[in-house]
């Protein structure tokens, strides 16, 4: 090889073994660079992180930034918790007065409120979901319309806020809760305090006695004109119906050799009889002739038939609810209904059309009492009855006085209720007392006594109220004007769900 060759190739070799060196240098610079990359981007993340994770864990997302716009009202993720979880405590307690024990079976606090269905589109967590959105909606509508009216809460209105917040603390002490906050925080979730609470109830109260104001103004804005022909356009509806009603077994006796088709055609049969009486005694007669042996004795009781003033929405049987509120009835009428397994026997007596003035009384009640040895009510108990009523009476005689009256009523009742006002036709348990309020010759301040049930009922009657067609169309027309008055407000605040939702309910 020759020199030149030789240096050439030299030449080669060192040019090549640097150009891998300075390959190999770029990428230890190229990795050491991206070494403190990565680094700077882990402690970045791990920052970014630990913010997260404070952030997440304090209140912020309640308390800090809206979770629910009302127009341009922000409410938190607290807010919109306290009247979901009011609407909550609200429909359980209504349950649980109502149903007792059987209040888990409609709706179970033991199990989450998603997992229970309030209908077939809607679980529970959907249904106080909505109402929460509502009330938002509804309570921001009221205030603002307040706040154009000029309108404030009396210092007695303003006083139930107070009211509300020792009811709760009384909770938190029977519950064992040496920190209110804790309680709260219990009862409504994350971010509730005293002061957020107070203004919550401050801004719900506000809306709910300027709902009240609204109404009462309304109340006194329609002629009885007005109201007359409001009426007759719901009267099938509210209407008091009196008739007769029974049913005839239309299936097949126990032990018997009959078919069905035999069992329905002798029903039937009956229920034509039946149906052939035209008044209430005769109704009552025939009845009691061809209820089963074992039945007879209920129906010996002429009223046992008798359905009196009944609001047509208490009729549960469709058919005879049309059939009774058709104007072309009249008294005597009968019907038949084939319910397939049963025929009901109706009677049409009276209708009612509410055309009369709510009753307004005081009534003192005078139990009998049971006789100590033997537990019964006997003639002398009944006698001691009477006699304490007529001493009553007597001693309300020697100064005839409503004022005088209602002494003797705190002195002596003991049911908890002496003051009776606007009472409907029907809604009297006593009808001795009813037949004297409604009656037309019973004069303001005739006190009467009256016997029924084993117990003595002394009677003190008032003026009487509105009259009742009257009132039920002003209720149903101011209801119809505050609804309508809400909805149209209601496209001007529009609701919307914003990020910091996510931490509600």
């Amino acid at each position: 090889m020759s020199a030149s060759r030789e240096k050439k190739k030299r030449f080669e070799e060192r040019s090549d073994g640097q150009e891998k060196r300075q390959v190999r240098a770029r990428e230890s610079f190229k990795a050491k660079k991206r070494k403190k990359l990565i680094t700077g981007i882990v402690a970045i993340v791990v920052v970014v992180l630990l913010v997260v994770g404070i952030v997440f864990n304090s209140t912020l997302f309640y308390t800090g930034v809206p979770a629910v716009k009302v127009g341009s009202r922000g409410y938190t993720a607290a807010d919109f918790n306290y009247e979901y979880f009011s609407s909550y405590y609200n429909t359980y307690t209504s349950f649980s007065n109502t149903y007792g024990e059987y209040a888990s079976l409609l709706l179970d606090p033991s199990q989450p409120l998603n997992k229970q269905q309030y209908s077939d589109t809607q679980t529970w967590a959907d249904f106080f979901e909505e109402s929460a959105l509502n009330q938002l909606q509804q309570l921001t509508i009221l205030n603002d319309m307040a706040d154009a009216d000029g309108w404030n809460m009396t210092a007695e209105q303003k006083a139930q806020v107070d009211s509300t917040i020792n009811s709760l603390r009384s909770g938190a002490s029977s519950n064992n809760y040496t920190d209110f906050k804790a309680y709260l925080r219990t009862l409504y979730g994350k971010g509730i305090t005293e002061d957020r609470l107070r203004s919550l109830l401050d801004e719900s109260y506000r809306a709910t006695y300027y709902s009240q104001h609204l109404t009462e103004t309304w109340q006194n804005s329609f002629t009885d004109e007005e109201k007359s022909a409001y009426y007759d356009t719901v009267r099938d509806d509210y209407d008091l119906i009196t008739y007769m009603s029974y049913d005839v077994d239309a299936s097949v006796p126990e032990d018997s050799a009959m078919d069905s088709s035999a069992a329905r055609e002798k029903a039937k049969a009956t229920a034509d009889e039946i149906a052939s009486a035209r008044d209430q005694a005769s109704f009552a007669d025939v009845v009691q002739l061809f209820a089963p042996e074992d039945q007879k004795s209920a129906y010996e009781d002429p009223n046992a038939c008798l359905h009196r003033l009944t609001r047509p929405d208490f009729i549960s049987n469709s058919e005879a609810r049309g059939w009774l509120t058709d104007q072309a009835r009249s008294a005597g009428d009968t019907k038949v209904i084939d319910n397939g397994s049963s025929y009901t026997v109706l009677l049409f007596l009276d209708r009612n059309g509410n055309e009369y003035k709510l009753a307004n009384f005081r009534c003192i009640t005078v139990p009998v009492e049971a006789d100590a040895d033997s537990g019964e009510v006997t003639d002398i108990t009944r006698y001691e009855a009477r006699t304490k009523a007529e001493g009553i009476v007597a001693e309300y005689n020697t100064d005839p006085t409503e004022d005088k009256f209602a002494e003797l009523a705190d002195q002596y009742d003991t049911t908890g209720q002496t003051l009776f006002e606007n009472a409907s036709m029907g809604s009297l348990s006593v009808p001795e007392v009813e037949a004297y309020i409604y009656d037309e010759n019973t004069q303001v301040g005739d006190v009467e006594t009256f016997y029924s049930g084993e117990k003595y009922y002394i009677v003190y009657p008032l003026e009487p109220g509105e009259q009742y067609n009257l009132s039920i169309a002003e209720g149903l027309m101011v209801s119809e004007k505050y609804n309508s008055t809400i909805e149209e407000a209601r496209d001007r605040y529009p609701l919307k769900k914003l990020l910091a939702f996510k931490f509600t309910k």
